[in-house]
């Protein structure tokens, strides 16, 4: 990508604007190499995040604009799919709405009618059929079926990570810490935008700075000390356990059908160790079910889950479930892809289903 030419870049890629406002139209060259570098590492924890390391993506800097400082940083991005298929999630919408403050929807429909129209393509080739999109459920997105040689899907795509990259900046700490970004893998995004801040306050020149190209400097040298702050880290022991997945059969000695009343009496089965177990059911979609009535309920339920719990001393604890696979025998949904469930747990460990040891009756 190095080589694209001028015409191909700007067709193709989106600028990060970092603008500061100084008394004399100029910025140490120590000042934009951390600030630069900042923002760099902010893209690098969004593409570690949400996309899996999957973007193909180029940061180059543009020359500032004359009589200002306007440093232009162009994301030249070449795998656009993985974006798709991320706004296209309950999880990825819902980041991107609280980052950029623009849903999915918004987002499509401002990216054009053909632009939309890759879009839509894209996710009508990996949708099962009669199978409806709901809850944590990611769409896999074939990157056959979306041209990476699109100029358009770049383009957009870039728009979207540029946004994000942008709120991640400019948000107060009170509304990254709502969106959640500093909760499992994501605070370190929150750390490269501490150095960011960390640098222009070192620089007694910075007044304030803005993410635009105007003259519109949202961010007071005043905010800098707060937004300079890392959010705490706890000491590697007291951090908590470590999550772990697997998909299990269980059946259902003890149901809990009010869904606001999990917290004070859990769901109650045996595993397939023949084992009291007790969770929580965190599935939206199956309590959507619940709600309409469209779930076989008998007298013992079983179910097919993809939970998650924690371990201590070898037994699991907090066991919580983020997927209702078969509800007796009755197929609803598929389990969460790895992306889903690093958005929701952060690092986790996959766990294989467990296979009940023989009994004296089973000999």
């Amino acid at each position: 990508m190095t080589d694209a030419l001028a015409w191909e870049f700007d067709a193709r890629s989106e600028r990060l604007y970092i603008h500061f406002d100084v008394s004399d139209h100029f910025l140490t060259l120590d000042t934009f190499v951390r600030t630069a570098e900042s923002a760099r590492k902010v893209l690098i924890a969004l593409d570690a995040t949400f996309f899996d390391s999957s973007l193909d993506y180029e940061l180059i800097v543009l020359p500032p604009s004359e009589g200002t400082f306007l440093s232009k940083l162009g994301v030249l991005l070449a795998g656009p799919a993985a974006v798709f298929a991320f706004i296209n999630t309950e999880v990825g919408g819902a980041y991107v709405e609280g980052l950029t403050g623009r849903s999915p929807s918004e987002w499509t429909k401002s990216l054009g009618e053909r632009h939309r129209g890759l879009i839509a393509g894209a996710l009508e080739d990996a949708e099962q059929p009669d199978e409806k999109n709901t809850g944590f459920e990611s769409i896999e997105v074939p990157p056959e079926s979306l041209p990476v040689s699109s100029d358009e899907a770049c383009q957009g795509a870039a728009q979207i990570v540029v946004a994000m990259a942008r709120g991640i900046l400019e948000k107060q700490p009170s509304e990254l810490e709502k969106v959640g970004m500093e909760l499992g893998s994501r605070p370190d995004a929150v750390d490269a935008r501490a150095d960011f801040y960390a640098a222009c306050l070192d620089d007694s020149d910075v007044k304030r700075v803005g993410f635009t190209p105007d003259d519109n400097f949202p961010i007071p040298r005043s905010s800098f000390p707060e937004r300079a702050q890392k959010p705490p880290r706890k000491p590697k022991e007291q951090e908590p356990p470590e999550w772990f997945v697997s998909i299990e059969s269980i059946y259902v000695t003890s149901p809990n059908w009010d869904k606001e009343d999990q917290k004070t009496r859990q769901w109650k089965g045996k595993d397939q160790l023949r084992r009291d177990c007790y969770f929580v059911i965190e599935d939206a979609e199956f309590w959507h079910k619940v709600k309409y009535k469209a779930l076989r309920v008998e007298v013992l339920d079983n179910l097919k889950l993809q939970w998650a719990f924690q371990s201590t001393d070898g037994r699991p604890k907090n066991r919580r479930v983020l997927r209702v696979l078969e509800f007796n025998g009755e197929k609803l949904a598929d389990p969460l892809p790895p992306e889903a469930l690093r958005a929701i747990l952060g690092q986790y460990f996959e766990e294989g289903a467990r296979v009940s040891q023989p009994t004296l009756f089973d000999q």
